[in-house]
């Protein structure tokens, strides 16, 4: 995953999958992980940067390979029209 913040510095962290990134405002992070199963699985951030910042939600949606091939060609088919 290429994690990148809009406005300030995030520690993007998925506990359930062991994940956790610290992005910063201008610059990309890559960070990945292994999924064994399908699932949605949530997260937060962890820094706390301002009113509310610690309960940024994060939503990580694990699907089959081709259920994800299928999305990105949708993807490409909806930016070309």
């Amino acid at each position: 995953m290429i994690v990148t913040p809009a406005d300030v510095p995030h520690s993007w962290a998925v506990p359930s999958s062991g994940v956790k990134c610290d992005v910063v405002p201008g610059r990309s992070n890559l960070t990945s992980i292994s999924v064994q199963r399908e699932g949605v699985y949530y997260g937060q951030c962890s820094e706390i940067r301002g009113t509310n910042h610690a309960f940024t939600p994060i939503i990580v949606e694990a699907v089959t390979l081709k259920d994800y091939a299928d999305w990105v060609s949708n993807q490409l088919i909806l930016q070309t029209n």
